[in-house]
């Protein structure tokens, strides 16, 4: 991948990472109020970003990786290297928040019975058909139950041969449901902006243009809210009742649609300039993966800790997420070696019974 196009997905990567943090930020509850109507809007268009990133990135990394060993190999210690961590933090702050400021959390149900419910988010099945559970009081992680499966089903079918791969996609996508369904397509049109053919410089750099003045001109008519109110009433409420962050697919795919521009317009724009930004760049990108999943367990400490406090509440969480981020996104060899000894172990058996056959 150029030097360019991988500083504009990163900086992309990490302004809305920073849009998500800042949105969550000025929530009353943590004393934002100032600053709500600003970032509060955009939340949920970052995370649409990050699934057409997430498409477009991973539909490069297959072929890099070259085997559906090493995908998934690949995959299992990027998530699980931050989940994991981010789900044992978020669990011993809820727990502490529960013991010590009663009434700070709302559902406290999941910390009676954990292991009924940490199966779930460590197979990312949060939201399979109408099952509602959020990660204890980490409600980002939503987004998170729907990338890992479309990586799976995107493996499938990627390093699949023969018909059987059409076979295992259909029952997987059977399994995964509706929501999941629902947000497909947005993160398939990121994979597929991989496989297009290059523009020209001149076109490229005028579709960026174009691209940009789209996504402004989107936000700033409302278009988007007028076809996430129309699917709501169309359906009589039930988008908003059961599909939960899924509800807005139809803006959704409107966004898409710009946000893809940007992308596919930035692959041959030669934006040359962004290369000497790489360094400041490429290190706020590292953490922003640990960002979003660990920022509403840090706020939720500091905002008991220091109530309606803003800034003192963001600068503390900041300094958490940097440390969490220097210690797990950077140290994936632990969880790479721990998942080849599984796949190891499992072809030993596999071997093993096929002897006794």
């Amino acid at each position: 991948m150029k030097r360019d196009l991988s500083v504009l997905l990163d900086l992309v990567r990490t302004l809305a990472a920073c849009t998500v943090f800042l949105a969550h930020l000025s929530l009353p509850r943590f004393g934002g109020e100032a600053i709500y109507p600003i970032f509060e809007p955009y939340a949920h268009s970052a995370v649409i970003v990050f699934f057409v990133l997430s498409g477009f990135l991973i539909s490069w990394v297959a072929e890099r990786d070259g085997s559906m060993t090493e995908y998934l190999l690949n995959r299992a210690a990027r998530i699980y290297s931050v989940a994991f961590p981010a789900l044992l933090l978020t669990w011993a702050i809820d727990g502490f928040l529960i013991d010590n400021y009663p009434g700070s959390l709302s559902h406290n149900y999941q910390h009676d019975a954990p292991w009924r419910y940490f199966p779930l988010f460590i197979t990312f099945t949060t939201d399979f058909w109408f099952l509602s559970e959020d990660a204890f009081s980490n409600f980002p992680y939503w987004s998170l139950c729907y990338e890992v499966w479309y990586y799976i089903i995107f493996g499938i079918l990627f390093f699949g041969r023969g018909p059987w791969r059409w076979v295992v996609a259909a029952v997987v996508l059977l399994l995964m449901g509706p929501r999941l369904w629902l947000l497909w397509p947005i993160w398939l049109a990121g994979a597929y902006l991989q496989k297009l053919p290059l523009l020209s410089v001149p076109r490229s750099r005028l579709l960026l243009l174009i691209s940009f003045l789209g996504l402004i001109t989107l936000k700033a008519t409302g278009v988007e809210d007028a076809l996430n109110s129309m699917i709501n009433h169309v359906t009589s409420g039930f988008a908003k009742e059961h599909l939960r962050y899924s509800q807005y697919f139809l803006g959704d795919y409107l966004l898409t649609a710009w946000i893809g521009g940007v992308i596919y317009a930035a692959r041959g724009a030669c934006l040359t300039v962004l290369s000497h930004l790489h360094k400041p760049i490429a290190a706020a990108a590292s953490v922003s993966f640990s960002m979003y999943l660990t920022h509403i367990p840090f706020f939720l400490l500091f905002g008991a800790l220091f109530p309606k406090q803003t800034v003192t509440i963001g600068i503390l969480s900041l300094s958490g997420i940097a440390v969490f981020g220097a210690i797990f996104e950077r140290n994936k060899v632990f969880f790479r070696r721990f998942f080849e000894v599984v796949l190891n172990y499992g072809r030993v058996i596999h071997q093993v019974t096929w002897v006794r056959r």
